[in-house]
């Protein structure tokens, strides 16, 4: 059982105790579980082994106990004890927006409803009416959603998809068949979603490698092969393709697979230009610290091309006349501005938050709790607010370093445009990072006048999540995102890009264009848990694809400076 599949375990078990109505706090316990265990790089099989899966963040005895079980025997007791409650192909159903747990009982007990094929054909024969509370207009969004679902599911999310194929790369690695194993395709780059997995190799027995490939442990089937290539279909149902070389011609195996297809035809064209063909460069030896395919550009007398820029944007010219940017990284952010703690819906004390904080060598770390609209997540009021920041105050005196936490709220916009608390009461924070919520199915005119009022507040520092989308299970909300950014500058608002791995908004093209404006960035992993400070690394690819450097984003500037930015109202 490798990490992800375990994961999985635990992921289906949050699905099916949610169809159930389960208690929110137990089904976050399983899903967070599930989060940290699909990113982890050690093996879950190793460190049960040495006893230390209690020292994973967020795993107690009851779920330690049920890990062994799944590594033992690819299941735990809960887990067959929930699928004998619930149909397990109604988790489809789950991800569907707007059709939550209530009712999807409602129909799998009134109508036998087991899977999304079966609703779908109730919603197209009108059988749904009077069940749930579903009307004929509720039967015909529900069926627009199941398109839209359905057009999501032809790609993943890169918080699943990465994860899963460096779990691959392991696996490959640990085979001995490879000199060497690396990503490729729309992984490598970074984009947010993918359509399947690439992989190159290099080796001096390609066949040997491609039947490793073939019998992973997560290879349900093998699709395709020939002498140099193999694809498979995976347990998570994705399709996965190995390219294999020998080692010398692995840079240029790897830079062609990489992609994209607008990028490798510019190169090309650059070869041809001077006369050279990518199959027939003399290659030197990279240095030990460079990527593999830098011996490729190296040898057209450009300087590497980071894969997060290469989509035929551009690039190649920036390359050819010294204009590349220096792409942001993760060691530039010196704080998050978007975070939250038990006052909220976070599991942890702002003083365990601050203390991750302050050990991952940040200057600063904003605790934005939610204000009191989102009352599912004990949003703050302003009594609440007042007593946090008190707490925040005291907290900050024990700090020697001047290390800082920041007053903050994520404060909801509310559907008319007012903010969730008194401007007053706003002015006094640090931060004042806001957000939209609920009502996210307004028109576009009424969504962009929404979003312009509370930006012209003048006491918006930050606009989260700008558009609202999750990835795989929520389109963006309709928003004049032009105008937005118009007022986003004349009101010295920054636009965030949510790190969160099912976020990911701003979308790079969005980003790229506030760069282009002079709008700035804050870049912020809503985290909700200490570990989940690590997830700004999503956020970190994102801002790299949008070409964004360092001074662009907030994050990356001085306390002093920081703060000076923020109190400018």
């Amino acid at each position: 059982m490798n990490n992800y599949a375990i994961a999985r375990v635990f992921s289906r078990i949050a699905d099916l105790m949610e169809i159930q109505g389960e208690n929110a706090f137990k089904i976050r316990a399983y899903r967070n579980a599930a989060q940290t265990m699909q990113e982890m790089t050690e093996s879950l099989e190793v460190l049960a082994e040495r006893g230390e899966l209690q020292n994973i963040p967020g795993v107690g005895e009851a779920i330690a106990a049920k890990t062994r079980d799944i590594i033992a025997t690819g299941t735990c007791d809960l887990y067959e004890r929930l699928k004998e409650q619930v149909p397990e192909s109604l988790i489809e159903v789950l991800h569907l927006p707007g059709f939550g747990p209530k009712k999807i009982q409602a129909v799998w007990r009134e109508l036998g409803i087991r899977n999304l094929a079966e609703l779908e054909d109730a919603a197209q024969s009108h059988r749904l009416q009077g069940i749930g509370g579903l009307g004929e207009k509720s039967e015909a969004k529900l069926l627009e959603a199941i398109i839209a679902h359905r057009r999501r599911l032809l790609r993943r999310p890169i918080g699943v998809a990465l994860p899963y194929a460096e779990g691959l790369i392991r696996a490959l690695q640990a085979s001995g068949t490879a000199a060497q194993v690396s990503l490729a395709g729309s992984l490598r780059r970074r984009q947010d979603t993918v359509g399947n997995i690439d992989l190159a190799a290099a080796a001096t027995q390609p066949a040997a490698v491609l039947d490793a490939f073939g019998t992973l442990g997560e290879a349900t089937r093998v699709i395709e092969r020939d002498e140099e290539h193999a694809v498979i279909e995976t347990a998570n149902g994705m399709h996965a393709s190995l390219w294999v070389s020998s080692r010398e011609r692995f840079p240029v195996l790897l830079q062609r697979r990489t992609g994209s297809r607008q990028h490798n035809e510019q190169l090309l064209e650059h070869a041809a230009g001077q006369g050279l063909s990518l199959e027939s460069l003399e290659l030197s030896q990279p240095a030990a610290e460079e990527e593999p395919d830098a011996a490729v550009y190296r040898a057209l007398g450009l300087p590497w091309i980071a894969p997060e820029l290469r989509e035929g944007h551009g690039e190649i010219e920036a390359a050819r006349t010294g204009k590349l940017p220096r792409l942001i990284e993760v060691d530039d952010i010196r704080g998050a501005l978007h975070a939250h703690s038990t006052w909220s819906d976070g599991a942890a004390p702002i003083a365990r938050m601050a203390e991750a904080a302050h050990a991952a060598g940040y200057a600063f770390h904003g605790n934005t709790d939610h204000s009191k609209n989102l009352a599912i997540a004990r949003g703050l009021d302003e009594e609440r607010l007042r007593l946090q920041m008190a707490e925040i105050d005291a907290l900050n005196a024990t700090f020697t370093d001047g290390f800082r936490v920041l007053k903050g709220i994520e404060c909801d916009i509310l559907p008319d445009g007012s903010l969730d608390l008194p401007l007053e009461l706003l002015n006094e924070l640090d931060v004042v990072v806001a957000s939209v919520h609920v009502n996210q199915k307004q028109d576009l005119e009424t969504m962009t006048q929404r979003i312009l009022r509370a930006l012209e507040s003048g006491v918006v520092d930050i606009l989260a999540h700008p558009t609202g989308r999750i990835l795989g299970t929520r389109d963006p909300y309709a928003v004049d995102m032009d105008r937005v950014m118009d007022a986003a500058l004349a009101n010295r608002v920054a636009l965030e890009i949510n790190a969160f791995p099912d976020r990911l908004d701003l979308n790079e093209e969005y980003a790229r264009q506030a760069k282009e404006r002079g709008i700035p960035i804050s870049i912020n992993p809503d985290a909700h848990r200490p570990e989940h400070l690590q997830m700004i690394r999503w956020g970190i690819s994102q801002a790299r694809r949008a070409w964004l450097e360092p001074e662009d984003v907030i994050n990356t500037w001085s306390l002093d400076r920081l703060l000076e930015w923020l109190h400018h109202r």
